[in-house]
């Protein structure tokens, strides 16, 4: 049985450097479902899988306008996320052609002032380091 990873451990590349002050990563495969029904029928006559999408959120601490003015530019990146840290035979994600779509900064009196950025990737990949 394998042992769970620990987020803490975690390895987050923007474009082969790695997201300084990152709290965490959303990443998300959806996809669409084509289903056709005919008449007389309750179950579809069509079930395949449709178009995908590979979303993707970072929070982290702000530091500068350097994610705000990728999303302002629409600026596409290359994300790499490796869940068991950085290390030769290690499961790596990589994302290419992210398009950063969002940009959110939370100011709080009594703490650190946070950012989030979002997009969606063209292609997600499975790998090893």
């Amino acid at each position: 049985m394998s042992t769970p990873l620990l987020g803490v451990n975690a390895v987050i590349l923007d474009g082969g450097v790695e997201v300084g002050y990152c709290k965490g990563v959303n990443l998300g495969i959806d996809t669409e479902m084509i289903k056709e029904y005919k008449i007389g029928s309750q179950t579809p006559e069509v079930l395949s899988m449709g178009n995908k999408s590979f979303k993707v959120s970072i929070d982290r601490m702000y530091i500068d306008k350097t994610y705000g003015n990728k999303v302002l530019a629409g600026t596409d990146v290359t994300l790499e996320i490796r869940p068991a840290g950085s290390g030769a035979g290690k499961e790596k994600i990589t994302l290419t052609n992210v398009l950063l779509n969002s940009w959110e900064l939370r100011i709080a009196q009594d703490a650190i002032i946070l950012e989030s950025v979002s997009g969606e990737s063209k292609s997600l990949a499975f790998g090893t380091q």
